[in-house]
């Protein structure tokens, strides 16, 4: 997770025209913090009041940097914008289980499949044309049920979620498509905006880190704030 949020950080500031090594001490720290409080058993109480503090004294080290004109009010609005957008989710996935961490990601590639497959086929109208032309609303209507019926399948044969019942996981699974989506066109529209089609080339054929990872990165938090509300 640190590696992607890292790399995530190194393309995301090639798209919006800025330098990451601004919001790479902010980032590790929220990182760092995150670590230590979602495993605090093994943890000192000391020791994460202390890496709490180095968090908080990270967050405002921009504003520093503003006020003597080292960085501009764009770079400064930048630094915050890939904090909220990189920093918090990857940090937040850590406090969710693995096994259920691992069907976020399966529920998210079903979608995809299934997306593809429908809109490929089926695909008449179109969901965001402006952003992504390829997707369509039907491609979207078939990620959904795909996504749907393989978390049915997952909490039928395997044992990954046994303290969330199979409505509330459905209902999960739903939330994750509909955010998941929506990370797939925000992270379109960054990249429409840099006027590039991949915000990277980490993975030959396939991208950039954002490129693979903009659905999870905007499902994850609302998939945290579920977790705790039910």
């Amino acid at each position: 997770m640190l590696f992607f949020m890292i790399m995530g950080l190194v393309e995301f500031s090639k798209l919006i025209h800025t330098s990451y090594q601004r919001a790479l001490l902010p980032a590790f720290f929220i990182f760092m913090t995150s670590y230590l409080y979602f495993y605090k058993p093994a943890v000192n109480l000391k020791v994460l009041s202390i890496a709490f503090g180095f968090m908080l004294i990270a967050l405002f080290i921009p504003f520093i940097y503003f006020i003597f004109d080292k960085i501009s009010r764009q770079m400064l609005a930048d630094i915050y914008l890939s904090l909220v957008y990189l920093s918090l989710p990857f940090s937040l996935a850590l406090g969710i289980d693995e096994k259920l961490l691992l069907s976020v990601f399966i529920i998210i590639w079903s979608s995809d499949t299934f997306a593809y497959l429908t809109g490929k086929y089926l695909g008449k109208h179109k969901l965001a044309e402006k952003i992504s032309p390829k997707k369509t609303i039907e491609g979207l209507l078939g990620g959904l049920l795909g996504s749907l019926l393989v978390a049915f399948l997952i909490m039928k044969y395997t044992d990954w979620n046994s303290e969330i019942d199979l409505y509330r996981f459905l209902a999960l699974a739903l939330l994750i498509v509909i955010t998941g989506t929506l990370g797939d066109l925000l992270e379109s529209r960054f990249k429409r905006l840099a006027g590039v089609k991949d915000s990277g080339n980490i993975i030959p054929g396939h991208g950039g880190v954002l490129d693979r990872l903009d659905s999870f990165i905007l499902a994850i938090p609302f998939v945290f704030a579920y977790l705790l509300i039910i």
